[in-house]
């Protein structure tokens, strides 16, 4: 689903630089470090951030769209370019995607330029991918350029996006949205993307 992010809250803006500036001093000084998030008011900013990331995505995962975050798949945050390749963006907001846990064990720390970004202006769902409607698969747009067929079949092997179990949990949502006609309202379903 392509997300709108708003301005990051003000204690990132002011501290992140640093915050990440510090990070890669430690990675330098030990590449094996362990990533801890730094505490902000004695409450770790991870824990601060998700509310803000939260309201981004509607309690959806802002790479695959499940929801909710947190029943079925514990709510992560995870760093669009790693941050252990990158521990300079470690506290970057626009670096930072609320997931769950499948996507974000999935991906690890892949990152290529390729990988589709759902917070970028440009991007929409369907210039890239299409959905068989009849099972729930996620594929490369035929009727895209070669860089974008390209750029959406890695996203799809990066997060996963058809491994066993989810397009039929993508098409069982839909049905189940098809079913409830206009009475309830699309943000309390998942795969929205592929909906409207």
């Amino acid at each position: 689903m392509k997300l709108q992010r708003g301005a990051a809250p003000d204690f990132l803006k002011e501290n992140y630089k640093q915050w990440g500036k510090d990070y890669e001093q430690m990675r330098l000084a030990n590449p094996s470090t362990r990533f801890n998030w730094r505490s902000y008011a004695g409450v770790p900013v991870d824990k601060q951030l998700k509310s803000s990331l939260n309201a981004i995505t509607k309690n959806h995962c802002s790479y695959c769209d499940g929801f909710p975050l947190g029943t079925t798949s514990l709510e992560t945050i995870d760093h669009f370019r790693p941050k252990s390749k990158y521990p300079c963006l470690a506290y970057v907001w626009h670096n930072l995607f609320l997931c769950c846990t499948v996507c974000q064990q999935a991906k690890r720390d892949t990152f290529d330029k390729k990988l589709l970004k759902p917070d970028v202006q440009a991007y929409q769902f369907h210039t890239y991918f299409t959905v068989n409607y009849s099972n729930g698969e996620i594929a490369a747009n035929p009727a895209a350029s070669s860089t974008d067929q390209d750029r959406a079949n890695f996203t799809i092997n990066v997060f996963g996006l058809n491994k066993p179990g989810r397009p039929e949990s993508r098409f069982r949502e839909y049905c189940l949205f098809q079913l409830a006609g206009k009475s309830v309202h699309i943000d309390d379903f998942s795969y929205r993307f592929f909906m409207i």
